[in-house]
């Protein structure tokens, strides 16, 4: 039996879906160890950076527009090869939905109090039609969090034998930066006196929490990295103080501001697993976290939790009540056990 992975995901920048797809993908091919799975990943004839792989076949084959190809260039491979097509990303080829298929969540559904944009409106249609194609065609579902199982099974209406768990890992996060890099590239900041967090737009992210809180707590830094629309988020960041917004940074820097803050915060409103805090946990830093959606299932007693909806917490005392070990979080994860849970199922079709 052929099974076809679907590549367009390396064509994209590389968020969360895609990295999940990436990982499994590296891992599983390390699991294969005999001739009984024949696997090919499949992908667009662009110039784009491949997994280094040795028993997963990297082939490139098709159309060069990224949508025509995954719904008419993969669809044709699969269709001919009689093949069963691995989708790790929310969408499959209409035309040949039938195979074993991940949906990450389905916020698009559910949530449509995040959707603000002409594009996000045009974003929700698309994925709206792929939920429900890949939910009811899929040989085998797969989703991220027994929290989404549950959402999925209850909206579309399934059976749960039709979908299992596959959890995200965090070991592409290797806890090591270098020796050179050190806090005094930063000499505004100091060793554990700051809390750090990553700038986001999606409105699911809640990022007007941490600048609510910095206005309630003016004793309280905040390091915001990444990009920040200031006029998106109603506020003339500048003016408050105590908030610092370092814009883009390297992985290594995001590491270095993890390894020395007081905590890391993430006050999501929806998440279908949430990668940044087992980062965060990954190098040692304390975390506090909203108690929305599936993030109490991921993070267990390893975190602390906040409600997204209030402001007025005082972190520092948060900090203070007592968490269990980040070990526990993280042993529980990994992409080698999820490229083996893949396997499994693919077994059962083979």
């Amino acid at each position: 039996m052929l099974y076809v992975i679907n590549g367009k995901f390396l064509t994209q920048q590389i968020t969360g879906v895609q990295r999940y797809a990436l990982e499994i993908i590296k891992q599983l091919d390390n699991l294969i160890t005999d001739k009984q799975v024949k696997i090919h990943l499949l992908i667009p004839p662009h110039d784009i950076t491949v997994p280094e792989l040795h028993h997963i076949q990297i082939i490139k084959y098709g159309l060069k527009n990224k949508f025509l190809w995954e719904q008419i260039s993969l669809a044709r491979y699969i269709k001919q090869n009689k093949a069963i097509g691995i989708h790790l990303c929310n969408t499959v080829p209409l035309l040949v939905p039938r195979g074993i298929t991940c949906i990450h969540d389905i916020t698009y559904k559910i949530n449509i109090q995040f959707i603000s944009t002409k594009f996000l409106i045009l974003a929700r249609i698309w994925h709206l039609i792929q939920y429900r194609i890949a939910i009811k065609n899929a040989l085998h579902l797969i989703t991220v969090s027994e929290y989404s199982k549950k959402q999925i099974i209850e909206t579309y209406h399934i059976s749960e034998s039709r979908i299992s768990v596959i959890y995200n890992g965090w070991q592409h996060f290797s806890p090591e930066i270098s020796s050179d890099l050190t806090l005094q590239k930063y000499p505004f900041l100091t060793d554990r006196e700051y809390f750090f967090s990553l700038a986001t737009f999606a409105k699911n992210k809640n990022f007007k929490w941490i600048i609510e809180s910095a206005k309630l707590y003016p004793d309280n830094i905040y390091v915001i990295a990444g990009k920040m629309d200031k006029k998106r988020l109603g506020e003339h960041i500048g003016s408050i103080h105590n908030v610092i917004h370092i814009g883009y940074i390297s992985d290594d820097d995001i590491k270095l501001l993890l390894k020395h803050c007081k905590a890391f915060i993430f006050p999501s409103l929806y998440e279908g697993f949430g990668i940044p805090p087992l980062e965060a946990l990954a190098m040692g830093a304390p975390v506090i976290c909203s108690t929305a959606a599936c993030l109490p299932e991921i993070f267990g007693h390893s975190v602390h939790y906040i409600d997204p909806y209030i402001t007025n917490t005082d972190l520092n005392k948060l900090l203070e009540e007592p968490v269990e070990t980040a070990e526990i979080v993280l042993t529980k994860y990994s992409w080698k056990k999820s490229a083996q849970a893949l396997l499994n199922i693919i077994y059962t079709y083979t």
